[in-house]
C-alpha cells in the first residue's frame, strides 16, 4: 500500500510541478496585458465563480473521495450514482441561480455569462471518483493536458485589456473539457454511465454532504468572497493588488496542501484497524515535512518580496510589497493546520471538528473585511486573510488534541518556528536588496537559507533529525 501512496505522491509532485510553472509563465505576461484594472475585474467575477462552483461539489474531494476508498466492487456503483446524483441535482439548481443573480443584479454580466462552461464543469467533476479508487495518474494527465492548452491559448490570443473575454473564456472552458474528458474515460474504471439504473438514485448522502457543505461554503467567504469584498468596498484596481499578491503562495499552498488528496484514502483505510501506529506514523511524517517545507516557501517569499514584484508582475504592481510580504505567512498557517483537518479529521470521520475553524473563521473574515476594506484597501484586506488563517490553524490543531500528542507535536516544532522568526529578523536589518534583481534574489535565497539551517543547529531543533529517522522506516 506505501509503494502505491510512493507512486500517487509521484504524479501528485509532477503535477503540482507544472501548477507552479504556469503561473510563472503566465503572470508576469498577463500582468503587463491586462493590467491591474482587468485583472481585478476578472478577480472579482471569478471570485464569485468560483464561490458557487465550489459549493456545487458539496465536500466530495473530502466525503466523496472516503467513500469510494471504503466502497467495495459491490457497491461502488451504487455509492457512485448517488453521489453524482446529488452533485448534479444541486448544481442544476445553483446554476439557475447564478443565472437570476447575473440577469437582475450582476455588473460586467458578459463576463459572468462568459463563467457558465467553468460552473457546468464544476457540476459534473468526478475526479473524486479517480482518487477514491486510486486512479491518480489520470487525473494528472488530464489536468496537466488541459493546463498546458490553455496556457498556449493565453499567449497567442491575449494581446491587450480590450482581450478581458478571452482569458475568462479560455479558463472556463477548459475546465468544462477537463472534467467532459473524465465522463468520456469513466469505462475503465468499470462504470458504465448507460448501465447506472438512475431510477434507484437514492438522496442517501445529501444530509452527509450539506453538512460538509457549511466548512466548504465557510472556507470560500474568505478564500473567494473576500475578493468580491475588497473589490466592492475598495474597487478592482485594489482588488488587483490583494489578489496578485497571494498568487505565488496559492500556488505554493497548492502544491502542499494536495498531498492530503493522496494521503487522505489511505488514512482513512487505515483508521479501522486496530494497531493505529501505522496511521500515526503516516500522520506524523506528512506534519514535519509540511512544516519544514512551509516555513522555506514561506521564508524566501519574504526574503525576495522587494526585488521579485518589479521583476515578476511589473512596475505596476510595485504598491503590493507590503500585501505580498505579509500574505507569505498564509503559507505556513494553511499547509500546517491542514495535515490535521484534510488528512487526520476527515480520515476518522471527525467532520465537525472539520467543520467548526472554517464557520469561526468566515464570520471573522466577514467581519472584518467589511471593517477594514473601504479604510485601508488591499492592505486591510491582506491583514484580514492572514489573521483569519491564523485563527483557523490554531482552530484546526486545537480541535483535535484529544487524538493526538499535541503537546509533544509542539515541543519538537516550536524551535523551527523559531529559527524562521530569527531568520526573518535578521534579514530585516542585513539583505542584499542593493544589487541586481537577480543577483539579489541569488544572493538572499541562499543567504535565509543557510540562516535558517544554522538557526536550527544553534538552538538544537530535532524535527530534521526526527524526519530522516521516519523517512528510514
Amino acid at each position: 500500500m506505501f509503494k502505491k501512496i510512493d507512486t500517487n505522491l509521484i504524479y501528485n509532485a509532477l503535477y503540482q510541478l507544472l501548477l507552479i510553472l504556469v503561473p510563472i509563465l503566465t503572470t508576469p505576461y498577463l500582468a503587463r496585458t491586462l493590467g491591474p484594472n482587468s485583472l481585478g475585474i476578472y478577480g472579482y467575477v471569478a471570485a464569485i465563480a468560483a464561490f458557487l462552483g465550489n459549493f456545487m461539489l458539496l465536500g466530495l474531494n473530502q466525503f466523496g473521495v472516503r467513500t469510494i476508498a471504503k466502497s467495495n466492487s459491490s457497491n461502488l456503483i451504487a455509492n457512485f450514482r448517488d453521489l453524482w446524483g446529488t452533485q448534479i441535482i444541486v448544481g442544476i439548481i445553483l446554476l439557475g441561480a447564478y443565472l437570476l443573480f447575473v440577469i437582475l443584479f450582476a455588473p460586467y454580466k458578459i463576463f459572468f455569462l462568459l463563467e457558465i462552461p467553468f460552473l457546468i464543469g464544476y457540476g459534473t467533476d468526478i475526479s473524486w471518483l479517480y482518487i477514491g479508487v486510486g486512479k491518480v495518474k489520470r487525473v494528472v494527465v488530464r489536468n496537466s493536458i488541459v493546463k498546458l492548452i490553455s496556457v498556449v491559448f493565453i499567449f497567442i490570443f491575449i494581446r491587450d485589456q480590450s482581450d478581458l473575454w478571452k482569458y475568462f473564456l479560455i479558463n472556463s472552458l477548459g475546465i468544462l473539457l477537463a472534467n467532459m474528458i473524465f465522463l468520456i474515460d469513466i469505462n475503465r474504471i468499470g462504470i458504465r454511465i448507460r448501465q447506472i439504473h438512475w431510477k434507484k438514485y437514492r438522496s442517501r448522502f445529501l444530509s452527509s454532504l450539506l453538512f460538509l457543505a457549511i466548512p466548504l461554503v465557510a472556507s470560500q467567504l474568505y478564500t473567494n468572497i473576500d475578493s468580491a469584498l475588497v473589490g466592492t468596498f475598495a474597487g478592482t484596481h485594489q482588488l488587483a493588488f490583494y489578489d496578485q499578491s497571494q498568487k505565488i503562495a496559492r500556488v505554493i499552498l497548492a502544491a502542499l496542501t494536495s498531498t492530503s488528496t493522496v494521503i487522505m484514502p489511505k488514512m482513512a483505510a487505515l483508521d479501522g484497524h486496530s494497531d493505529q501506529s501505522r496511521l500515526n506514523k503516516m500522520f506524523r511524517l506528512s506534519l514535519d515535512v509540511t512544516l519544514v517545507v512551509s516555513l522555506i516557501f514561506a521564508l524566501l517569499m519574504m526574503v525576495n518580496t522587494n526585488n521579485f514584484i518589479p521583476f515578476f508582475f511589473g512596475s505596476s504592481f510595485v504598491p503590493m510589497r507590503q500585501n505580498m510580504y505579509w500574505v507569505s505567512l498564509i503559507v505556513i498557517f494553511i499547509a500546517y493546520g491542514s495535515v490535521f483537518s484534510l488528512q487526520l479529521a476527515l480520515a476518522k470521520g471527525l467532520y465537525r471538528i472539520y467543520m467548526i475553524p472554517y464557520v469561526v473563521g468566515a464570520l471573522y473574515s466577514l467581519f472584518a473585511n467589511t471593517l477594514f476594506d473601504t479604510k485601508y484597501g488591499a492592505m486591510g484586506g491582506t491583514l484580514v486573510i492572514v489573521t483569519t488563517e491564523l485563527i483557523v490553524c490554531v482552530l484546526r490543531i486545537y480541535m483535535i488534541r484529544d487524538y493526538i500528542d499535541l503537546g509533544e507535536i509542539l515541543r519538537s516544532h516550536y524551535k523551527m518556528v523559531l529559527a524562521f522568526v530569527i531568520t526573518l529578523f535578521v534579514f530585516k536589518i542585513v539583505n542584499f536588496d542593493g544589487f541586481n534583481l537577480y543577483l539579489s534574489f541569488v544572493l538572499n535565497s541562499i543567504g535565509a537559507l543557510l540562516c535558517f539551517v544554522i538557526m536550527t543547529l544553534i538552538i538544537h531543533d530535532k524535527t530534521m533529525a526526527h524526519l530522516l529517522y521516519l523517512l528510514k522506516i
